[in-house]
Parts: C-alpha cells; sequence; structure tokens
C-alpha cells in the first residue's frame, strides 16, 4: 500500500542513533519548532543542494524537480513540530522528498518519460557524483551520463528511489529502510531487482553491491 504524504511526515522512528548531523542543526530544528523561519532558512540552505539533486534525478525535469523542492521545505516548516527526534532529520526530509517524487512519478501517464539536454544549467547529475569509491560508485561513473539517466527512466519508481538514495545519496541499507519505512529485506530486494535491470540496460555482465 502507498503510504501518504500525511503518514510519511508523521512517522520519524528510524534506527538513527543521532537525530542531527551537529549540535548547530539541531538548535536550528528547535527554533524552527518554535516558529523561526531564519532558522528554518538556514535548514533550507543546509540541504537544498541535496534535495534538489534527489528530485532532479528521481524526476529528470529541472523545472519540476526545482518546483518539488520548494514543496518539500514547505512542507517540512509546515510540519517541522511534527518532528519527534526519533530518526534523523535528513531522514525525515529525505522521507517528504521521496513521497512528493514518487506521487509525481504514479501520476505520469505511462510511457512518458524527462531526460535532460547536456547543456541544461540544471543538469547537476554530469558533475562528479558524490559516491564513495566502491564497486558500483566505479560502475556507475564509468558509463556515460546520458545512458545512466536513460537506464534510470526505465526503473519502476519504487526501485528508482532505493538506487538514488543508496548511490547517489550515499546512504546506507538502514538509512533507507529509515526514509521508506520498510524491512531491510524489501530494500535489498528493490536494490538488486534495480540493479538487474540497470545491468542489463547498460549490457553489464556482472556488478558487486556492498553489504552496509
Amino acid at each position: 500500500m502507498e503510504e501518504t504524504l500525511d503518514s510519511a511526515i508523521s512517522k520519524d522512528q528510524s534506527v538513527d542513533a543521532k537525530p542531527f548531523d551537529s549540535i548547530q542543526e539541531a538548535h536550528w530544528v528547535a527554533a524552527s519548532q518554535r516558529g523561526d523561519a531564519v532558522a528554518f532558512n538556514r535548514l533550507v540552505l543546509k540541504w537544498e543542494k541535496s534535495i534538489y539533486n534527489l528530485t532532479l534525478r528521481m524526476l529528470q525535469d529541472p523545472d519540476e524537480a526545482a518546483e518539488t523542492s520548494q514543496e518539500v521545505f514547505l512542507c517540512a516548516f509546515k510540519n517541522i513540530r511534527r518532528f519527534r527526534h526519533k530518526a534523523k532529520f535528513s531522514t525525515w526530509l529525505y522521507r517528504i522528498a521521496c513521497n512528493q517524487c514518487l506521487s509525481r512519478l504514479r501520476r505520469r501517464p505511462p510511457g512518458v518519460q524527462y531526460s535532460l539536454d547536456d547543456t541544461s544549467p540544471g543538469n547537476l547529475i554530469g558533475q562528479s557524483l558524490p559516491f564513495r569509491e566502491s564497486h558500483e560508485g566505479e560502475f556507475l561513473r564509468e558509463e556515460s551520463r546520458n545512458r545512466v539517466r536513460r537506464a534510470l527512466d526505465h526503473l519502476h519508481p519504487d526501485q528508482r528511489v532505493v538506487v538514488e538514495l543508496k548511490f547517489f545519496q550515499d546512504l546506507t541499507f538502514e538509512e533507507i529502510a529509515g526514509v521508506i519505512q520498510l524491512p531491510l529485506s524489501t530494500i535489498k530486494s528493490r536494490l538488486y531487482t534495480g540493479l538487474e535491470l540497470l545491468k542489463v540496460r547498460l549490457g553489464r555482465a556482472s556488478l558487486k553491491v556492498s553489504r552496509r
């Protein structure tokens, strides 16, 4: 059953040990929960690039990604008092972003896909990708940007979001489970299925995935 945005906002239970990336971020969140718009703007400045990159790769359209990113932060601002510190703030924010993207993707007519022009000013995918050195990072790095984008377009949204969070946002399996609110076994199954489809699309014989 598809998770609603409202339920995604309400749930911040997770395996995350620390709810914040820094003491400063904790202060910003606390102030934002008291209605401090300036503090929330600090959070936006910290996370806007990561959220935009995620929405861009998921939606493959710069204008729609920018609009969705604005919706993510507007939704987060309206609901930040519902963040209960049981999960990392970034996990909570990614969950809102993923649900917004999945909602848009599922509303698209069958067969509708978007691709980015290499000259597009919004094309951040073509820049250096934030992968750690690993077999999967090397695999995606050596493929042409356009081929990877086209291959990702053919993944089911539920598979694509796991691939995006694992390889482009460098989240662990446990962190992805916190974002999507699904068991680890389901996360791993979707990732491996997505990677098998990518291998077929990109003509690769093998691909190793880290177990972290």
